[in-house]
């Protein structure tokens, strides 16, 4: 290009060559712009070319590319943001290409979770750059939250699986930091936060913007004071993060910061204690920014939140290991003579209601010999978080809903697996979580690993149950490698028109029972045993067992085996909200739902039928 010829420009204006650099940079910083025009602008001429090669231009086309991971960095580190684009531009295209692999792969495997050994090559690459886990992450989770919910649905249904296993690698450092810390560096809220991120790993939940959010709860009450004791020592006092030993005023300075805690928290901004009527036995309510962002919670995490807020303001509030309740104590009575009439106790699932020793028993509704001086003494925050844990799978135990088991197993296996990490020590949980990986077919050497490393200790109190698991989970594990070495995909087809009317990938509604479903397999007569075809009254049915029966994925997350004489097109076609309908579809089509190449491979017969009944019954 002849760099004097003033292409675009009148002969009387200057040449674009003649702005400073700093404003070409500042053009190049526009959002509008992609990183593809400023690699098209590079090759104009040598200006443009160290234009594009400032470094605050390409820091600025990477956080509006992915602005998700502008928490990530630590903003004293200097980097070479093109080299940090190149690398995040790459691993996000090589991990989709993988997930995309994973449905030929995966297909034929009757499982919900994919294992450690399925997720190697996504392990191997977070394991070679200490960024490319977080890097997976942004990538998935902005697959994931697209605005086309109908689209790319297998990618989408692997997607989640790689996330959460993703999740897991990051946090586990995470958690193992933080477990060595001091105790009196191990803040509760930290703790809380750490495992609402590792119960919801397809979720954004960033560690600052909840600390954040506390922080405004704790200016909040500040500013409550404000207009009632103007003179109070904590409006002159920055907000306390870090862990102190004592209150930073006195008892009665400290008692009105409390009071306009409860004034802030439960007038104010609405938090109350979940009842019956707000679904008490929801897991939601065990996790803080759950709590935070829906004003109610269960009484260890109101708890949690109470103290981190009375702390930032210089007042201890210490959770109490009480049966039952959960409450925290205050150390109100400083000079008492007797040790366990120093303290105030403090309900904050009941409003913050201040309560004394003797009065204690009636409030958390415990008879007064259960309260020993072990189940008033205060506990850290690793007690805090066990506790919370084994709140979270009497949770689960409660949950009998049908429909609910999928994600009721998610969260109880997040549960072990959590507490497994921060308390080893806790066989009775090691072994609870080696037999639901067993249940569930998954992390079989990590089972036979636990079972072998326990076979050497001292654990008497289980008699035979180790040796037991071990054979259990070896003699699994190498059927699995049998049955995966002869498994492959056999086509499906009909022999005769009567075989089955309906076909793969129609919306359906069932005239019995009126729920919606997808079918996503079918048999030309039921398949089903002996004892489930009398369960079910398939011999109270016209045509009995003697009809095509069809494997349908139902709206409610269950997964259900119905007659043909029971099914016909839906006439409201709507998605179905399943967790696996990505498994078996790539799109729904506002009428169908399109067969994966797996699915298609498995009924190839069954596009043209689905196309043919769509057209016919929806005039399409």
């Amino acid at each position: 290009m002849d760099e004097d010829n003033n292409i675009g420009f009148h002969e009387d204006c200057p040449s674009f060559l003649c702005v400073p650099a700093e404003i070409i940079e500042c053009i190049l910083r526009c959002e509008t712009l992609l990183f593809t025009d400023l690699l098209s602008f590079s090759e104009v001429c040598l200006k443009f070319r160290d234009a594009v090669r400032s470094n605050n231009v390409w820091r600025e086309k990477y956080f509006q590319r992915w602005p998700n991971l502008l928490f990530r960095y630590d903003t004293g580190n200097s980097n070479n943001w093109l080299d940090e684009f190149k690398r995040r531009h790459v691993v996000g295209r090589k991990v989709i290409l993988m997930v995309s692999d994973l449905s030929s792969k995966l297909y034929l495997q009757d499982k919900g979770i994919l294992s450690k050994d399925d997720l190697k090559d996504f392990t191997q690459l977070m394991a070679s750059n200490h960024r490319y886990a977080e890097f997976i992450v942004d990538e998935l989770m902005s697959l994931l939250n697209d605005t086309e919910r109908e689209k790319k649905l297998t990618t989408k249904y692997y997607a989640q699986k790689v996330l959460i296993a993703a999740q897991e690698t990051i946090l586990t450092d995470k958690v193992k930091l933080y477990t060595q810390l001091p105790q009196e560096k191990q803040l509760i809220e930290t703790g809380a936060i750490l495992l609402a991120q590792w119960c919801q790993p397809i979720e954004s939940i960033v560690m600052n913007e909840i600390t954040n959010e506390i922080d405004r709860l704790a200016e909040a009450v500040k500013k409550d004071i404000m207009s009632t004791l103007p003179q109070h020592p904590v409006l002159n006092s920055p907000l306390h993060t870090e862990y102190f030993m004592e209150d930073l005023w006195s008892c009665e300075q400290s008692k009105q910061i409390l009071l306009a805690l409860n004034k802030v928290l439960f007038k104010d901004k609405k938090f109350h204690g979940a009842k019956d009527g707000d679904r008490y036995y929801d897991p939601l309510n065990s996790y803080i920014d759950k709590v935070l962002s829906r004003k109610t919670g269960i009484p260890i995490t109101l708890c949690i939140l109470y103290s981190a807020v009375a702390r930032r303001l210089g007042v201890i509030c210490e959770p109490v290991n009480s049966p039952y309740h959960f409450v925290l104590r205050w150390k109100e009575h400083p000079m008492s003579a007797s040790q366990e009439h120093m303290y105030t106790y403090i309900d904050v699932f009941n409003g913050g209601k201040f309560v004394s020793i003797d009065e204690l028993p009636t409030s958390i509704h415990v008879l007064r010999h259960y309260l020993t001086a072990d189940s008033l003494r205060a506990i850290n925050a690793i007690g805090v978080l066990c506790r919370m844990v084994r709140n979270l799978i009497n949770i689960v135990q409660h949950q009998r809903a049908p429909g609910n088991n999928y994600s009721n197993t998610q969260c109880l296996r997040s549960a072990l697996e959590f507490i497994v990490l921060i308390a080893p020590q806790e066989v009775e949980f090691k072994l609870y979580l080696v037999r639901l990986y067993i249940n569930m077919n998954i992390n079989l050497l990590d089972c036979i690993s636990i079972l072998q490393s326990m076979m050497g200790e001292d654990n008497q109190d289980q008699g035979n149950i180790v040796p037991y698991l071990l054979t259990s989970a070896e003699a699994q594990h190498h059927r699995n490698m049998e049955q995966n070495a002869e498994k492959k995909i056999k086509a499906k087809t009909r022999s005769k028109p009567s075989d089955a009317i309906f076909s793969v990938g129609l919306v359906m509604r069932h005239k019995r029972y009126n729920y919606d479903c997808v079918i996503f397999g079918w048999d030309p007569k039921c398949m089903a045993t002996p004892d489930w075809i009398l369960q079910m009254g398939v011999h109270n049915l016209p045509n009995k067992d003697k009809q095509p029966f069809y494997n349908v994925l139902v709206s409610d997350g269950s997964n259900r085996y119905a007659a043909q004489e029971n099914l016909e097109l839906n006439s409201n076609c709507c998605m179905i909200t399943h967790p696996e309908v990505g498994k078996y579809f790539t799109s729904f089509e506002g009428t169908h739902y399109k067969q994966n190449n797996e699915n298609a491979t498995e009924y190839p017969e069954d596009e043209e039928i689905t196309l043919r009944l769509v057209h016919e019954h929806y005039h399409v």
